[in-house]
């Protein structure tokens, strides 16, 4: 299936999260079957500063307690273009 035919809106937050969650096992789970493309994602991403690393990882737990908090993607393309 084509991923534009997936209409992400209809899951719930925590659907969403745990798809990424699954997306990123995938990939890990490639890189151990030698697959180059995913070897050198998980690579760049193991790159990342750590502290880096843990602001994203506090901005998705409080995304996910207060997804009102946060501003949609179409919201900030909307901002970014009026700038």
């Amino acid at each position: 299936m084509p991923i534009t035919d997936i209409d992400l809106t209809s899951l719930s937050i925590d659907e969403r999260l745990r798809l990424i969650e699954r997306l990123w096992d995938s990939i890990e789970q490639s890189a151990a079957a030698a697959n180059s493309e995913a070897a050198k994602v998980l690579s760049t991403w193991s790159a990342m500063d750590e502290d880096f690393v843990a602001e994203l990882e506090r901005d998705a737990d409080e995304a996910e307690k207060d997804p009102d908090s946060t501003t949609s993607w179409e919201s900030l393309l909307v901002e970014l273009k009026h700038k």
